[in-house]
């Protein structure tokens, strides 16, 4: 294996062994016998340097359609027949992955029998295991075992996700049911934004895939086709698991909708019984506050008393009244 961030671009080669470990490939072999490299091999390209797409623009070991598809900008998660190959694009996140909405990303594709070339513009985590997984001695013989490696990673990547979300959720949960929903809701619309995304990206990859069953088998040399199909039923259960939290977060965001609801309504009554006791003693002081003739008390000395007893004793007569009506 080769890193050439300073080179040409290649993040890794690899040549495919059965029963040992893949061969590391250096960028002088690879493009010394770019038009007859001995496959099956592995190649994984950082797509943000010019010089990678350059190289495999013109690298007529490629397909013309498979050379388009693969350096297109396009971000739309599918894939379509090449030839004797397919190509394409799968869904991946980044490798700094951080439960944000924006840092999902795309793996560029395209498997024949003998070939298996990946690209990325940025960081992947699903991808960067198989290199990792290849690195540390995984015997795989063919291109096609090497993209059921690649499907299996991306859903134990992706059920990752689903079990370090699901915690977060059952976090806001329980600070729900403890009544601190007002601490929650920003985190929960987030929450369901990345859900929605992640379901469907993966989703749309999960969908790709199911069509490389149906593609000409001479890509994946005749081999059984059912470690691919077991792959693919990962994803779909990854999908259905997306779902599932999703709908949990949308329940509860009704819940704290029904608290926010709830604690409106108490504030609003406890205002209310308030504004009902005060009413007479807002009216008293309302007639007392004119400045007319024939006022009671007014000469009186102890005026004020008086005008208070009153007070308190309509808040009082209120209160009671309240009470006996069953209003509190």
């Amino acid at each position: 294996m080769i890193d050439t961030v300073d080179t040409t671009g290649l993040i890794c080669g690899f040549r495919l062994h059965a029963e040992e470990p893949a061969a590391f490939l250096a960028w002088e072999t690879v493009d010394k016998f770019r038009d007859a490299l001995e496959g099956p091999v592995w190649l994984h390209f950082n797509l943000a340097d010019t010089r990678a797409q350059k190289w495999i623009e013109t690298w007529e070991r490629l397909p013309e359609v498979a050379r388009e598809r693969f350096l297109d900008e396009d971000p739309h998660i599918r894939l379509q027949p090449a030839e004797k190959g397919v190509v394409g694009v799968l869904g991946d996140v980044l490798y700094e992955f951080d439960a944000d909405p924006e840092s999902l990303g795309t793996l560029r594709f395209y498997a024949d029998e003998g070939l298996l070339l990946t690209g990325r513009v940025h960081p992947l985590k699903a991808i960067d295991q198989l290199r990792r997984e290849m690195r540390g001695g995984q015997p795989i013989g063919t291109t096609f075992e090497l993209v059921v490696h690649l499907v299996e990673d991306l859903a134990d990547m992706f059920s990752q996700v689903v079990v370090e979300q699901g915690e977060l959720v059952d976090d806001i949960e329980d600070g729900i049911l403890k009544e601190h929903w007002h601490l929650q809701s920003g985190e929960l619309g987030r929450l369901r934004r990345l859900f929605a995304r992640l379901r469907r990206h993966v989703g749309a990859s999960r969908h790709a895939l199911s069509q490389l069953l149906y593609f000409p088998p001479g890509w994946r040399g005749g081999l059984d086709q059912s470690p691919l199909h077991v792959a693919i039923e990962r994803l779909e259960g990854v999908v259905q698991d997306f779902e599932s939290i999703q709908e949990r977060a949308r329940l509860l965001q009704e819940e704290i909708a029904t608290q926010r609801g709830e604690s409106t309504s108490r504030n609003l009554y406890v205002l209310s019984i308030l504004t009902a006791i005060l009413l007479p003693i807002t009216l008293i002081t309302g007639i007392f506050g004119m400045n007319v003739g024939g006022l009671p008390w007014v000469e009186s000395p102890n005026g004020f008393g008086w005008v208070m007893f009153v007070m308190l004793l309509t808040g009082l007569v209120t209160f009671i009244i309240l009470a006996w009506r069953r209003f509190f």
